[in-house]
C-alpha cells in the first residue's frame, strides 16, 4: 500500500488521502500550495480505493472528471491563446509578470519625467533627458531582475541542501515533517507510516517529498536571472518609449503640444495596460474579471498621470523658487 500511496504521490503533485485529487498543472508556475485548489476541478476518492491501489489505473497527468456540470470560466484563455497562435511563442507566468513589472515601471517613471521637463520649454531637453533615463533605467531593471533570480537561485539551493543535511543527519525528524505534511489531509498513522517508510529508502526521493511539498518550493530555471533581467529591461525600455515619442515629432518650441498628445497617448496606454494585467492575471468568472479588468486599467491610469502631474508640480516649484535662492 506504501508503494501505491507514493506513486500516487508523485504521479498526482499533491497528497490523496480521503479528500480530493486537483489538478496540479499550475501549483508550481503561479506559486500556489500544491495542495490548494483554486479554481480547478477535483474529484472525490475514498480511503478505500487508496488501500485498494485503484488510484493506479488514472492518467498520470493527474487531471480528474469535473465533479460540476459547468467548469469555470477562464477569461484570461483566449488572450494567452491568440498570442501563441499568432507568435507561436508560450510565455510563461513568470515572463508575464516580469514584462507587467517592466512595463508598468516604464510607463510611469519616463512619463512623470518628460511631463516634468517639458516645464522648460525645450523638446530639446526632454528629448535628452528622457532617453537618458531610459536607457539608466532599463539598465538598472534589468540588473536588479537578474540579481533578484540569482538570490532566489540561491536560496532554493540553500535549502536543498539543508533539507539533505536534515535526512542524512536526522531521518526521525525527517519522518516528523512528513507526518506533519500528511497529517492535515486525511490520511491516517498506517497511511503516513507506509509513505514515510518509502520515502527513508531514498534520499534523494525524501529530499524531493519535502522540498515540494513541506516546504512547497520549486527549483528556478537555470535561465531564469539573465530571462528575467531582459524580460524586465526590455518592458521598461518599451513602455518609457511611449510617452517620449511625440517629444521627436513637433519642433523644439512646441513642447507643450507634444506634452498633450503625450497625456493622450499615455491616458489610453496606461489604461489598456492596466485593464489586460488584470485580465491575464485575474480568477474570477468573465463577469467579474471584466469589471476588476476595467477598474484596473482607470487604478493604472491614475497612477501615472498623478505620477506626470506630482512631477510638473516639481520642476514648477523648483523653477518658482530659483529666483529667490539666487539673492
Amino acid at each position: 500500500m506504501g508503494v501505491v500511496l507514493l506513486k500516487n504521490l508523485f504521479a498526482y503533485g499533491q497528497p490523496t488521502g480521503a479528500g480530493i485529487i486537483a489538478s496540479p498543472s499550475k501549483a508550481y508556475d503561479d506559486h500556489r500550495s500544491p495542495f490548494g485548489e483554486k479554481g480547478g476541478h477535483c474529484s472525490r476518492v475514498t480511503a478505500t480505493s487508496l488501500s485498494s491501489g485503484d488510484l493506479e489505473s488514472q492518467p498520470s497527468t493527474g487531471r480528474q472528471t469535473p465533479t460540476s456540470p459547468n467548469p469555470p470560466c477562464n477569461s484570461k484563455s483566449w488572450i494567452r491563446g491568440a498570442w501563441t497562435a499568432l507568435t507561436g511563442f508560450r510565455p510563461t507566468p513568470r515572463m508575464i509578470s516580469d514584462a507587467i513589472i517592466g512595463l508598468a515601471d516604464g510607463m510611469t517613471v519616463p512619463f512623470a519625467l518628460t511631463a516634468g521637463l517639458s516645464s522648460l520649454g525645450s523638446t530639446r531637453i526632454v528629448q535628452l533627458g528622457g532617453v537618458a533615463e531610459l536607457i539608466a533605467g532599463m539598465i538598472s531593471m534589468g540588473v536588479g531582475g537578474a540579481l533578484g533570480a540569482k538570490a532566489e537561485s540561491d536560496g532554493f539551493k540553500a535549502k536543498m541542501s539543508d533539507t539533505l543535511k536534515l535526512v542524512l543527519g536526522s531521518s526521525a525528524d525527517a519522518v516528523d515533517l512528513v507526518h506533519e505534511t500528511l497529517n492535515p489531509f486525511g490520511f491516517d498513522l498506517g497511511q503516513r507510516n507506509a509513505i514515510s517508510d518509502q520515502l527513508r529508502q531514498s534520499s534523494d526521493k525524501m529530499v524531493d517529498f519535502l522540498i515540494r511539498f513541506h516546504y512547497q518550493e520549486k527549483e528556478p530555471d537555470s535561465s531564469r536571472p539573465w530571462s528575467c533581467g531582459l524580460t524586465i529591461g526590455l518592458g521598461y525600455g518599451v513602455g518609457g518609449l511611449i510617452p517620449l515619442i511625440p517629444y521627436f515629432c513637433v519642433g523644439v518650441h512646441q513642447v507643450f503640444l507634444a506634452l498633450y498628445i503625450s497625456i493622450g497617448v499615455m491616458a489610453v496606454t496606461l489604461f489598456l495596460f492596466g485593464y489586460f494585467k488584470t485580465v491575464l492575471l485575474a480568477e474570477q468568472d468573465r463577469e467579474k474579471s471584466t469589471w476588476k479588468a476595467f477598474k484596473g486599467g482607470l487604478w493604472m491610469m491614475g497612477l501615472g498621470g498623478g505620477s506626470a502631474a506630482v512631477a510638473v508640480g516639481a520642476v514648477y516649484g523648483i523653477q518658482m523658487a530659483s529666483p529667490a535662492l539666487e539673492h
